[in-house]
């Protein structure tokens, strides 16, 4: 199916934390080996099974907790499976749950090195956001190295600085083989393409962040959409329409693998950015 996306969800922190079920969805698999397990629709947690382990990528807020929790033990995995965590940028949105995460499971937890320095000056920009959410502060294990990818089992995650919407946005690359066919089909995840930070009314206001994040997104939009992906997740499911699909998956009919969806995705955020320029 062809690139679609759809309106953002309207007070999204205020329906997770006094009307969750609301926003609330089963977890469903979108790859031969991933799996969307936010238990919410606002913002996409992924847990990848390696064989050696689990990876998560990113938590949600503490409010949607349980959620995401439920949802890992719905598919017959134990938090103590999951041995990486990483987080792909500073906000709250993605990162307010990932103390509690760090302690449920004894992960070791990863950052980019540039939004953990964001986020230590800028709480009032990263963290503490919105009077519903309580995100607790947490510490980083690892920080990422484009060079040296993050690995566990036979799953080898590959990090891309992506800076624009944070200056340590990070987006995630890496295969799976389907194992019908024996394809493998490279997977990947966005950072973080939120315009709300890119825009010149964010700039005048922001301690840190600065419009030369802006022209590097532009810049890095040609370089992305020439990366192959068979298979495009979004951080936020309304940014790439994945859950008008969900529990739909067979390795047989693959539902979400569609090699254009990546640069269309791609281009459809840039657009929304000059737009607010």
């Amino acid at each position: 199916m062809s690139f679609q996306c759809s309106p953002a969800i309207k007070n999204p922190v205020e329906l997770l934390a006094y009307q969750p079920w609301s926003l609330a969805i089963e977890p469903f698999q979108v790859s031969p080996r991933t799996w969307y397990v936010a238990g919410q629709t606002w913002v996409g947690c992924y847990l990848i099974d390696t064989g050696d382990g689990l990876i998560l990528i990113d938590t949600a807020i503490p409010e949607s907790l349980y959620l995401l929790v439920y949802s890992i033990y719905q598919l017959g995995f134990s938090l103590k499976d999951i041995k990486k965590i990483l987080l792909s940028h500073a906000h709250f949105d993605h990162t307010g749950a990932a103390r509690a995460m760090k302690e449920l499971t004894g992960a070791k937890l990863y950052m980019s090195k540039e939004d953990w320095e964001f986020m230590k000056a800028c709480p009032e920009e990263t963290l503490v956001l919105d009077k519903d959410s309580h995100p607790q502060e947490f510490t980083v294990d690892a920080f990422y190295s484009d060079d040296c990818p993050v690995k566990l089992g036979d799953i080898s995650v590959r990090t891309m600085l992506t800076p624009g919407h944070t200056i340590g946005c990070t987006s995630f690359f890496w295969e799976e083989k389907n194992p019908v066919n024996g394809k493998i089909y490279q997977i990947a995840m966005h950072g973080g393409v939120g315009a709300n930070t890119m825009n010149d009314e964010y700039y005048a206001q922001s301690k840190y962040l600065t419009p030369y994040l802006r022209r590097k997104f532009f810049d890095d939009a040609e370089k992305l959409k020439a990366i192959h992906v068979d298979i495009a997740l979004p951080s936020h499911p309304n940014q790439i329409l994945i859950t008008d699909r969900a529990g739909t998956y067979t390795d047989e009919s693959q539902p979400y693998l569609d090699d254009t969806v990546w640069a269309d995705f791609i281009d459809e955020r840039v657009r929304q950015v000059k737009v607010l320029m």
